[in-house]
């Protein structure tokens, strides 16, 4: 138990935070003051307990384990049973004097490099803050999904897709947005024959997506 306050999973006001997230949670779960994000997302998100809760649709393991139970990029000793802490992805760059969640040359107060740019050439250090967990060759290898080195090698960020939080289940839905799946609407478009911006979850490493991107048109394609 920490000798600090903080905002519980339930999101009540507590005078002794058990864990690092209830910390965070007293500025970035339910902040009427934060009304944007730093993408511009199909869904917009703002309140960080949401997307990490027990009913989200898809999460980062932060106050539970996930739920996809299939990520065979996951390095070791890191398991679908393992959970993490908000400071393994926002701390201070390796290199900074300051040491701490707010403190950082990589935004937004990230520990490592995370480029969220279109036309992101792939590299080690581009996506160095998802390598850390995930295997860059099990990424490149496509053992989770067989388009993910072809989207790379188009120069689609990971963000472009994945949402790096979750997915709040009272916005998403158990078709959409599995997966941390989330568009950046600004890369990913509508598809002009159908009007869709879509991923479909079909089950264990399958799927179909209708939409637009990089002027290539996917109409219900599937995988």
């Amino acid at each position: 138990m920490w000798k600090v306050s903080g905002v519980t999973d339930a999101g009540t006001d507590t005078t002794q935070a058990a864990n690092d997230y209830n910390v965070c949670f007293k500025c970035h779960a339910s902040n009427p003051n934060r009304t944007d994000s730093a993408i511009t997302r199909q869904i917009t998100q703002t309140n960080t307990l949401m997307e990490f809760g027990y009913s989200a649709i898809s999460r980062h393991p932060i106050i539970t384990v996930g739920k996809n139970k299939h990520v065979p990029s996951l390095k070791i000793p890191l398991t679908v049973n393992s959970t993490i802490t908000c400071t393994d992805c926002h701390n201070s760059d390796p290199a900074s004097a300051v040491k701490g969640p707010h403190g950082s040359i990589y935004r937004p107060l990230l520990k490592y490099n995370y480029e969220t740019q279109d036309f992101t050439g792939e590299s080690e250090f581009a996506y160095r803050l998802c390598y850390e967990c995930h295997s860059r060759d099990s990424i490149l290898d496509d053992q989770s999904f067989p388009f993910h080195s072809e989207h790379l090698e188009h120069e689609v960020p990971c963000s472009a897709c994945h949402d790096a939080h979750g997915v709040d289940s009272a916005q998403g839905n158990q078709i959409n947005n599995t997966h941390l799946m989330n568009f950046d609407i600004n890369i990913v478009q509508q598809n002009p024959d159908t009007g869709k911006r879509e991923f479909v979850d079909m089950g264990t490493y399958k799927g179909k997506c209708s939409l637009l991107c990089h002027e290539i048109k996917h109409t219900e394609r599937t995988y």
